[in-house]
């Protein structure tokens, strides 16, 4: 039986449940029904943890190589990001966006095989786990500063209780942003050496290695950009909404539209 198929809809239940009990928090702003949200998530994101981790010993490599398993595995990213920021800030307003993006991830990878195929060669080595690994992080954290730069613009605009003040989201953003940036830059490092070592060059200059550079110097600027006065507040949050547009094009629309050596199917 394919556990699969069994927990990763009980885990979208979850997450599901969880984003209701956060709405109904953003209308009255509960604290029991706040933490029936976050323990939905954490049920949930220990689910897909057991899932992840019983199709890794399966596989014997760490299963992210077709559009089901980034899919999954970016949805257990931004659900680990998401619990990062929530247990060390204890912000729940955020958790209803956050998890609404996480719904739509897990959601699109619900209708698709979950098969595990066998691993081509230059793929099988520490490296891609690294390089892969790094990169959702990345992409996650990523999505946390596009949901936070939303709600930057939303509390500007409607200033409610509801939502953290300015500051704090603001605060909150750039450490998404800067957090991503770390991570990204560790996933194009062992990205380029597992390149030497599969292909004997560094760089390849395809459609997908010039995007993820893209992807760097954009998020590289923005680390610089918070401290330039016209670019903070909304102009930062705008940036990060912009940004995150670039990460999408960059792991679906060349994955999915375009030829590179980083197909999704």
């Amino acid at each position: 039986m394919d556990l699969t198929r069994i927990l990763l809809p009980l885990a979208f239940g979850l997450y599901l449940i969880a984003f209701v009990l956060y709405l109904l928090h953003f209308k009255g702003r509960q604290a029991s029904v706040a933490k029936g949200a976050f323990g939905s998530i954490v049920a949930a994101f220990a689910l897909q943890s057991f899932v992840l981790g019983q199709r890794w010993l399966s596989a014997g490599y760490l299963p992210v190589t077709n559009l089901f398993s980034t899919l999954f595995f970016f949805s257990w990213a931004l659900a680990a990001v998401y619990l990062y920021f929530e247990l060390r800030y204890r912000i729940r307003a955020i958790g209803l966006f956050v998890i609404f993006l996480n719904l739509l991830l897990l959601g699109a990878a619900l209708p698709r095989d979950p098969v595990l195929k066998p691993l081509i060669a230059s793929l099988d080595t520490p490296l891609f786990t690294l390089h892969i690994a790094f990169s959702f992080f990345g992409y996650a954290f990523f999505a946390m500063a596009f949901s936070l730069g939303v709600l930057y613009l939303l509390q500007r605009i409607i200033a409610t209780p509801a939502l953290p003040d300015l500051h704090t989201l603001r605060r909150l953003n750039e450490e998404a942003i800067f957090l991503g940036f770390i991570l990204f830059t560790l996933c194009m490092i062992f990205g380029s050496i597992w390149a030497y070592v599969a292909w004997g060059y560094y760089i390849s200059w395809n459609i997908k290695s010039v995007w993820s550079l893209v992807v760097w110097l954009f998020y590289g600027g923005m680390c610089h950009a918070k401290f330039i006065r016209r670019w903070q507040g909304g102009g930062y949050a705008a940036l990060s909404i912009a940004g995150f547009a670039i990460v999408l094009f960059t792991y679906l629309g060349i994955g999915l539209l375009l030829a590179s050596n980083h197909p999704l199917d």
